[in-house]
């Protein structure tokens, strides 16, 4: 039963990433099933409407999971998002992400506002990096309960540059200094000619619930954008999280 679940969940994932109507033997190679195996479990997709059946024989996400998407907290958090970001990139002339928390120590980004610039970051929404490598990740996890950040913390940490902080001992003073400043600062962690800034968004209960972050490419970042650009991002996030009081810092853990 969860193997079957387990393939399900495959085939819903995979027609989600292909944005498009994809054919039988496609879906099946993509999940290492039979096509006979694939053929049975996409019938019930479409049965319980989350897979469409177009002629010719080729499938597409079905109306489902756009219904079910919309109950997601995330949905409704892009929404009241969307205009604030809109007027920080305005401000700041660089895009602006919305991404939060996932899968313990991934961020996803839930919504992206393009820079007009010529030379920009691109990220694609629904995209998926280890949170120690960006200023968004950095600053969902410097609000993190301390237990929680235990659980979530993996032993070893990717280097994706020679920047980015492996050291699970020194992450943890850096998320004390983020928390100190109110905004993670990223330079060449990621990408070594990309960097950014992040601010926590909050829920009514003050649990962190995902960052606002405007990255540039790193030759724009200069003393007049570090001057201008944390102060507009934290304003930002204050206001999508519904609140302009200080952030809530989490329990300080008990000392072993």
């Amino acid at each position: 039963m969860l193997t079957g679940l387990s393939h399900g969940l495959d085939v819903i994932e995979f027609l989600g990433e292909a944005r498009g109507p994809v054919a039988l033997g496609a879906v099946a190679a993509a999940i290492g099933m039979s096509k006979a195996g694939t053929h049975r479990i996409l019938n019930t997709l479409c049965v319980r409407g989350f897979v469409l059946r177009e002629a010719g024989g080729i499938y597409s996400l079905g109306y489902k999971t756009w219904e079910i998407g919309w109950t997601v907290p995330g949905v409704q958090l892009v929404s009241r998002a969307v205009p604030v970001m809109q007027r920080l990139a305005d401000a700041v002339g660089d895009g602006a992400i919305l991404g939060a928390l996932d899968r313990g120590f991934e961020v996803v980004y839930l919504h992206v506002i393009e820079s007009r610039q010529a030379v920009r970051v691109y990220i694609d929404v629904g995209s998926r990096l280890p949170a120690h490598v960006t200023a968004t990740g950095l600053a969902c996890l410097a609000w993190l309960p301390p237990e929680r950040l235990e659980a979530v913390l993996p032993d070893i940490l990717p280097a994706w540059t020679p920047e980015t902080t492996t050291d699970p001992d020194l992450l943890k003073r850096e998320l004390e200094r983020i928390r100190g400043r109110g905004y993670a600062q990223t330079l060449g962690t990621f990408r070594t000619d990309v960097g950014g800034v992040a601010a926590p968004i909050f829920a009514a209960d003050g649990a962190v619930v995902a960052a606002l972050c405007v990255s540039s490419p790193r030759y724009r970042i200069d003393a007049d954008w570090i001057k201008r650009v944390p102060a507009a991002v934290m304003a930002a996030a204050r206001e999508i999280s519904g609140t302009a009081q200080p952030a809530r810092r989490p329990r300080r853990a008990a000392a072993a």
